[in-house]
């Protein structure tokens, strides 16, 4: 899990951040009303469901889960030399149960402290947390106390994961996250898995170019995350990105690419 965030490191993006730049897409909504639709994901959890699922090589719950911000445990010693008023933080993958437990231990959860004592008493009934869980989704953002604002402004997303879930709820992609991909680390490992085969799959007559597999590979993927992408894009995204890995001599040309890009997504359009 990352220690720090940088804001400018274009991987993450803030609730609060990206509740403004979804709003200035669209015209009459306030960044609140944005932000009481990631809160009702947050607790519906609908972050966690398969259906928004980002594949990737490695680090899957940093780039699936919520980041949030919370005191760093200790390590080394049980006793540290250093009595802080003030502890370290790190950013740690949570689902929502624990962004629940986190308003708790904050006294920054919505109404009376009291409410949700039954919360709190461990070991915690099942269903105790989920008619919380569904009881914080549907409270509306503005009732939220300041404080909850402010952790749940600060929780982060990959822009990946954030446009898999937009797309997945069918909202239009805002303009920030359009251009948004997988990490590289996902496309060099599927390159290099599908170089290991490329050899075998050679069509009959004139040699089919080493770089072929992985081109298919990659444009079914992209496809697969966006459907509206324009074929010809696909067709130069994904030679671009095989460049660093085959020679010249291995790699298509765009115009045979694009030719084939009905074959390859088996489609008509």
């Amino acid at each position: 899990m990352p220690t720090h965030i940088s804001p400018l490191d274009n991987t993450y993006v803030s609730l609060k951040r990206a509740a403004q730049l979804t709003a200035r897409d669209q015209p009459g909504v306030e960044p609140d009303e944005i932000m009481d639709l990631f809160k009702h994901a947050l607790f519906a959890g609908e972050f966690e469901r398969p259906e928004t699922t980002v594949e990737a090589a490695t680090c899957s719950e940093e780039l699936n889960l919520p980041l949030l911000r919370i005191e760093a445990p200790y390590t080394g010693r049980a006793r540290p030399r250093l009595a802080l008023d003030c502890q370290p933080h790190e950013y740690f993958a949570v689902k929502v149960t624990t962004i629940a437990e986190i308003l708790a231990e904050r006294d920054a959860l919505p109404g009376a402290v009291q409410s949700w004592a039954a919360f709190t008493v461990f070991p915690r009934d099942p269903e105790i947390a989920y008619d919380m869980h569904h009881t914080l989704a549907r409270i509306p953002y503005s009732a939220f106390p300041t404080k909850a604002r402010a952790i749940l402004g600060e929780i982060y997303l990959t822009k990946v994961k954030l446009r898999a879930w937009m797309i997945y709820q069918g909202y239009e992609v805002p303009a920030f996250l359009r251009d948004v991909r997988p990490p590289r680390r996902r496309e060099l490992h599927l390159l290099r898995s599908c170089t290991e085969g490329a050899a075998s799959k050679a069509a009959r007559g004139r040699p089919r170019k080493a770089a072929w597999a992985c081109i298919e590979a990659l444009i079914t993927e992209m496809y697969a995350a966006d459907r509206k992408t324009p074929h010809k894009a696909l067709a130069f995204d994904a030679l671009e990105k095989t460049k660093s890995e085959f020679d010249e001599k291995d790699l298509p040309a765009l115009g045979t690419i694009e030719r084939r890009m009905k074959s390859i997504l088996k489609t008509d359009d």
